[in-house]
């Protein structure tokens, strides 16, 4: 079984959880593809997906829609799960902020992907890494820099991903989306 795990990230801190819930999928025996959603073209040769977004005012990244809209056929076919990263304001930051991404938006991608869970973590703001728009926003939402991820959240999701997938395998040689 080989899962792709890919995820837009602006400022690489999304990717990293992406890198990070590769890793553990590898851990227990999959064979895993990391790759930067822009260097995904097509699915169709994963049995699994990944796929995740950096948030950016309550919505994923424009490439991360349109990756979902032009494969949702593919991504309904297989496992897949989805992720959000990006809540940075409260005190501190929490994963399941409600206020971080729109729900309607959720509801849409798991909807069109027949994701099994759209999971949301908090995330990391080095504001010296951010444009003059960016700077402005977050000093309007009153987000203080820091790295709020809780790799222990994300690994113990990869871990639930890694044995549902394990579980889906059949001893008949079935393979799910494949």
């Amino acid at each position: 079984m080989t899962v792709l795990v890919t995820a837009a990230s602006r400022h690489d801190a999304t990717e990293e959880i992406a890198e990070r819930i590769g890793a553990v999928l590898a851990e227990v025996g999959l064979s895993v593809d990391v790759r930067r959603l822009n260097e995904v073209e097509d699915v169709s040769r994963y049995d699994a997906v990944v796929l995740g977004s950096a948030i950016y005012y309550g919505k994923w990244m424009t490439e991360a829609v349109r990756f979902v809209d032009a494969h949702a056929g593919e991504l309904s076919e297989r496992p897949t799960w989805l992720f959000g990263s990006g809540a940075v304001t409260g005190d501190p930051p929490i994963a399941d902020d409600p206020n971080a991404i729109q729900t309607s938006l959720v509801e849409r991608l798991v909807s069109s992907t027949h994701a099994r869970e759209h999971r949301l973590f908090a995330g990391k703001l080095d504001s010296s890494k951010l444009g003059l728009a960016e700077k402005l926003t977050v000093r309007m939402v009153r987000a203080r820099d820091g790295d709020w991820r809780d790799f222990g959240a994300v690994d113990e999701w990869a871990t639930t991903i890694a044995q549902e997938l394990q579980h889906d395998r059949r001893p008949d040689g079935y393979r799910p989306g494949g």
